[in-house]
């Protein structure tokens, strides 16, 4: 059927392009027409262009428009810990299976796996024999998991992040300490314990000869770490140093003579108690001949033949130097800046380094010469551009965006191109990215990345960029086509879910104001911090409940005392408005967003943006309420630790309070371009094509999609009533560069978008109050020979006319059935399919989302 209808709107776009018109016309046409959201008009024209004999021209081009332009193979739909064996014909990673972590050995050219080891921290020998971790899962370790897991929690609940970062330092020295080090030989038939006694063991290097194994190491009872040689085959062990210090980034220098590394303030194994070091900011190098060490100043970064690099920090200049491996006489400045810097990187050939540097606001990549000291800007964009990666000698891939978004561009040093990498080639799924590693030659790039956009799950996909492959035109033509069929299919329902109640909405959305949009903002950018210590967070709540009450509603504060916090006043409060349902108030619906900000900051965006768009949305809904009751919620203390979403869900639960749905819009406010354009954060993909419609409906804004909700306020929804949670936010399209800082100041945001969100978001709330919600307790029960029985919970609402059940025969056929009350019989279903129900009202308005079981 989609195949169809792509096929019928195809042939009714192609009659607008004039045989006059030029591919490159229409190309750029169908460029403008992708930037405004049209998205079937756009694909059209790429379908028109790329089935042309031009196609060759435009193929580069409609491919990174689309999606990606390098083939891309997954190799794995888990990982973590990603690396390229030396010869770059392995790609290694560690993955849980079964609640044990493995270790995986994948050859890249033949996409094979080769080798999967129950272990961890993998080395590859020169015969084919590997040395690796393995964790012992006893009690003591269980426990240990335990613990952790009851911290986290607390920490999560409180927004203790020190409790958080000890909670996992803890488990982390209980692991290491039940840990052992294996060999196994190339045909996986002989393992042997190689553990050195009475060690714990952390980063390892072994020598070029492969027989000795030098690591970082802790014996019991001691504060600090050493570094330790190991010989493997005669199980003999001696310690190095002993400088009261945590070593790590161990590399071997002068042909293999020297240890280098660093010395670090805190324990790179981990230990329950964090003891600060001695010695910070420093290089350690050790003769292994003569037995001795030398202080370097400085960080290590990289270490080619009898030279390292340095980067050296003091009163807040931060400075690239080089350095001979015997002290300071050697050291020769390559840059240096009063900005801070970050993620230095050598070239390949050791000509260059690159870097990422903030001299405005945000992280850009910069490079510079080793020999002349020439500085060279590689990145403009205002998202913070960080982690650089040398692919060639003249390209460098970087990762654009915030910590939990970020996705991976290359430039080249040369043209000055910059050139998208990853994609899940959809058009509204966000896919973000965590880790890449590119093989020594530059061809092919490892990435961790979550390429369906599920931020909830703990799975990340591993995949292999490979630069010497382009996509096929049959590739590209087929990416268009599913596009197309999957936009069509989610215009054509959004048409139908508001088919009823259109007009009502486009006359309520009609009354958003930027002028009102802009004076919430301003109001309430005046009062400076407002997190829950500060007395803006006082006056923001004041100045909230005065203005729902403004607009009709008889609003009430929700006060609290948060326990163990320092609170302005000694206690902090919620501010709810209420519009009640006119014919089913007793189920509802929530729309929020969090008023106060971080401590050092106005928070404009993060979250004056998403409060003045909340306060909009309640303004013109005022005077129409909807059927079902819809409360409008300020939340207190969301950057404290979800403090004011979790008191509330807490009250509702303890009142009995039906929620049945819930909106939470956090970061709506910037825009980075000349589109007005957010992100979707969901746990439930009903209320996400609910969004995406209200948008492309009755607003200017395009949307896109991501599920994501946790260490949100929506978070706390979902731990209380599952995944009945939507919302606007604009991670991951933009990572906000002044995200927490000081600067999130006013003038950063785009009013007009803030306005676009209090329309989409009064729209959602209209079609989810109108709407029957989603049933509950479906069940079938198998009555042989496809035969199924299915039932499910009456509909909570008033005035429902019919139910509608979604499912495929035995045939493969999607077979529609109506019932005009719970339970009925099927009998020509499939054991293994999915069956589907939702509620039809009276007036023809259907479930806003279905209900399913298999």
């Amino acid at each position: 059927m989609k195949k169809i209808i792509s096929a019928i709107f195809l042939l009714m776009m192609a009659v607008n392009f004039t045989h006059a018109q030029s591919n490159q016309e229409l190309y750029l046409n169908a460029l403008d027409d992708w930037h405004d959201g049209h998205y079937p008009q756009a694909l059209t024209a790429f379908n028109t262009i790329m089935n042309s004999s031009e196609s060759g021209e435009f193929l580069d081009r409609i491919a990174l428009q689309t999606g990606e332009l390098f083939e891309v193979t997954e190799l794995s739909d888990d990982g973590a810990n990603i690396r390229f064996s030396d010869d770059g014909k392995f790609a290694i990673y560690e993955k849980n299976e079964e609640g044990k972590l493995f270790t995986v050995v994948h050859d890249v050219t033949g996409n094979k796996r080769v080798m999967k080891i129950h272990g961890k921290k993998l080395i590859v020998l020169k015969d084919g024999s590997v040395i690796f971790e393995q964790v012992d899962e006893n009690d003591e370790l269980k426990k240990a998991a335990e613990k952790r897991n009851v911290d986290v929690q607390k920490a999560s609940e409180t927004g203790d992040r020190s409790l958080w970062r000890q909670a996992l330092n803890a488990y982390a020295f209980v692991e290491a300490k039940n840990t052992r080090l294996f060999h196994l030989d190339k045909a996986q038939t002989n393992q042997k314990d190689i553990t050195p006694e009475e060690i714990i063991m952390g980063e390892k290097l072994i020598s070029s000869d492969e027989k000795k194994l030098f690591f970082v190491g802790m014996k019991p009872g001691s504060e600090y770490s050493d570094i330790f040689e190991f010989d493997i085959s005669k199980g003999e062990m001696k310690r190095l140093t002993d400088s009261q210090n945590f070593e790590s980034n161990l590399h071997f220098a002068d042909g293999g003579s020297k240890l280098v590394f660093n010395f670090n303030p805190r324990n790179t194994i981990a230990s329950p108690a964090i003891v600060q070091a001695e010695i910070t900011n420093k290089t350690g190098v050790f003769d292994l001949s003569a037995s001795k060490l030398t202080i370097l100043e400085g960080r290590l970064l990289d270490v080619f033949g009898s030279e390292v690099l340095l980067l050296q920090t003091k009163d807040n200049e931060s400075k690239l130097l080089i350095s001979g491996l015997s002290g300071e006489k050697e050291l020769r400045e390559i840059f240096s800046t009063d900005k801070p810097l970050a993620d230095p990187i050598l070239s390949p050939e050791r000509k260059k380094v690159a870097f990422s540097l903030k001299e405005q606001d945000d992280f850009e990549v910069y490079t510079v010469n080793l020999e002349d000291g020439d500085l060279h800007r590689v990145s403009r964009e205002i998202q913070h551009d960080r982690f650089p990666v040398f692919l060639t000698e003249n390209k460098v891939a970087a990762a654009k965006g915030e910590g939990r978004h970020r996705r991976s561009f290359m430039y080249d040093l040369e043209s000055g191109e910059e050139m998208k990498l990853f994609h899940n080639n959809s058009i509204r799924t966000i896919a973000p990215e965590y880790e890449w590693v590119s093989n020594s030659t530059g061809d092919k790039l490892l990435i961790v990345a979550e390429r369906d956009g599920n931020t909830i799950s703990p799975e990340r996909g591993v995949y292999v960029l490979d630069f010497n492959k382009k996509i096929s035109k049959e590739t590209l033509l087929s990416r268009i086509e599913k596009n197309l069929n999957e936009e069509l299919a989610l215009r054509e329902k959004g048409q139908k879910l508001f088919e009823q109640i259109s007009d009502e909405v486009r006359e309520v959305v009609s009354k958003a104001s930027v002028n009102r949009v802009y004076t919430y903002e301003n109001d309430l950018y005046k009062f400076d911090s407002k997190y829950i210590s500060k007395p803006g967070n006082d006056k923001a709540a004041e100045y909230l409940y005065n203005t729902y009450k403004s607009f009709g509603y008889e609003p009430e504060y929700q006060w609290f005392t948060p326990a163990g916090r320092d609170v302005y006043g000694g206690k902090t409060a919620n501010v709810i408005a209420t519009l009640k349902g006119t014919t089913n108030p007793e189920l509802v619906y929530v729309v929020s967003s969090h008023y106060d900000s971080v401590e050092r900051g106005p928070g404009a965006d993060d979250n004056t943006s998403g409060t003045a768009a909340l306060l909009e949305a309640a303004r013109i809904l005022a005077d129409n309420p909807q059927p079902a009751t819809i409360i409008f919620a300020s939340f207190t203390g969301e950057e404290a630790g979800l403090l004011g979403s979790r008191e509330f869900v807490r009250q509702a639960q303890e009142k009995g309070m039906k929620i049945v749905g819930a909106l939470n819009n956090d970061m709506v406010g910037m825009a980075n371009d000349s589109r007005l354009d957010n992100t979707i954060r969901y746990s439930n993909p009903g209320i996400r094509d609910i969004q995406h419609a209200s948008a492309f409906l009755f607003t200017d804004m395009v949307t896109y999609d991501a599920l994501y909700y946790k260490f949100t306020d929506a978070h706390a929804y979902y731990e209380a009533y599952g995944d009945i949670v939507g919302g606007i936010g604009s991670y991951p399209v933009l990572g906000n560069p002044f995200y927490h800082q000081w600067n999130d100041n006013l003038e950063t945001i785009n009013h007009q978008l803030v306005t676009e969100v209090a329309k989409s978001t009064a729209a959602t709330m209209m079609l989810l109050a109108s709407s029957p919600s989603r049933i509950k307790n479906v069940a079938v029960e198998n009555e042989g020979k496809n035969k199924f029985s299915v039932d499910w919970e009456l509909s909570p609402e008033a005035g429902i006319s019919e139910y509608i059940i979604h499912y495929q025969n035995t045939k493969g056929e999607l077979k529609t059935v109506k019932a005009k009350k719970p339970g009925l019989s099927i009998s020509d279903v499939a054991a293994g399919n999915t069956i589907q129900v939702k509620a039809v009202n009276s007036k023809g308005v259907d479930g806003w989302d279905w209900a399913s079981v298999e």
